[in-house]
């Protein structure tokens, strides 16, 4: 009977994932699954668990060494061999074109894609190409263990290279926690959440050592924190927006409104702590045990030049309301009503094409790509 019931929920796993269901695209549900193919006649929850608590996330497992994953009790090499291919093909194929393997069934989880009808599923000559961006890891929301301390005073010292194994290794041999499995974890969060995009981009490493220990840096790095913890961004417009007129936010608060989204989850306090964590660390607003204190920040032109074209990344014509309403840049917490000035200043320094301003018609016209821009400002 307790075998059927295994073999039932595999077989539901499979059903809800063809269907497009949502909850079968969470961390959780697609590392199952993928188990399932490996590891026969055995409860995968508990693995599951165990797996995304010491990598952090899906991404975190699959980049992870082989060696290690084989260190992990319940983990044969078949199985740590499945996950590794899995990632290869994850990483080689995600920009396919014209043989496209994979194709995003959910907007929330674009890691795991399903097959779309084609001639030929494989490329005749697998290539590897500038890998497109990645959308954010959703799977439940909640995050931990914000690094971003770490993260700043590392970013400016990495290695010029754009392999991601490069950097993780670099950012476990310099983090300074004792334990191994701890710098393992960390370095694939720093990661996941800086260069999302599946390599160490240029653009940030140059801004970073342009602006090591200076607000620009710690602004830029909590914008592609914001992106890849889209929860935090919720937080600021739900709770630290409404209290501007306050100036400060009590941080039982925070703890309040996650309990009430999760009412089910164990790990509130921990990411009421990293929320606080990547407040403090990154400048964004001073942090104690009971409070947080905030308020709107001057705009900094590298940091802001760096935010616009992240977000308006190809050289065009650009609505300014679309910059004054976006969501993420509203969760900087700069000043709104500098925005507009900061527009015209970049026209000056010549980073943008033109502002113009014409009756109820507001745009700006950019002209450089983000790594043109970022080569720019770091040159002088």
């Amino acid at each position: 009977m307790a075998d059927q019931e295994k073999s039932g929920h595999r077989q539901r796993l499979r059903e809800r994932f063809l269907a497009g269901d949502e909850k079968a695209y969470t961390d959780e549900a697609i590392l199952e699954l993928l188990l399932s193919y490996a590891i026969p006649q055995k409860d995968l929850q508990p693995l599951v668990q165990n797996l995304l608590t010491k990598f952090g996330d899906l991404g975190g497992v699959l980049t992870a060494d082989l060696d290690v994953l084989c260190q992990i009790d319940g983990i044969k090499h078949y199985a740590a061999v499945l996950l590794k291919v899995t990632d290869w093909i994850r990483s080689h194929y995600q920009d396919a074109t014209q043989s496209q393997v994979l194709k995003p069934i959910n907007k929330q989880n674009k890691l795991f894609e399903t097959p779309e009808p084609s001639p030929s599923l494989i490329p005749v000559k697998p290539h590897i190409k500038t890998p497109k961006p990645v959308t954010p890891r959703r799977g439940s929301e909640m995050f931990s263990n914000a690094v971003l301390k770490e993260a700043i005073k590392l970013m400016p010292k990495l290695p010029e290279t754009d392999s991601l194994e490069e950097i993780r290794h670099y950012l476990r041999e310099h983090l300074h926690f004792n334990a191994a499995q701890t710098r393992q974890r960390y370095a694939n969060y720093i990661v996941r959440r800086m260069f999302p995009e599946g390599q160490a981009d240029p653009a940030l490493r140059h801004f970073a050592k342009a602006f090591e220990n200076n607000q620009n840096l710690r602004d830029v790095v909590f914008y592609r924190f914001l992106n890849a913890e889209p929860l935090l961004i919720q937080v600021i417009e739900e709770l630290l927006l409404p209290h501007l007129g306050n100036g400060r936010l009590e941080r039982y608060k925070i703890k309040q409104y996650l309990s009430d989204r999760f009412p089910v989850a164990k790990s509130v306090k921990d990411c009421v702590q990293a929320i606080t964590d990547a407040l403090g660390a990154c400048g964004i607003a001073r942090v104690d045990r009971v409070k947080i204190s905030f308020g709107y920040r001057d705009i900094l032109l590298p940091a802001f030049a760096f935010v616009l074209h992240s977000e308006f990344p190809d050289p065009g014509i650009y609505d300014i309301g679309k910059l004054e309403n976006n969501q993420t840049i509203r969760a900087m917490l700069w000043n709104p009503d500098r925005l507009l000035p900061s527009l015209y200043e970049l026209r000056n320094q010549s980073l943008i094409s033109k502002v113009s301003e014409i009756d109820n018609i507001r745009h700006f016209t950019t002209k450089y790509s983000l790594n043109e821009v970022v080569e720019r400002l770091t040159t002088g």
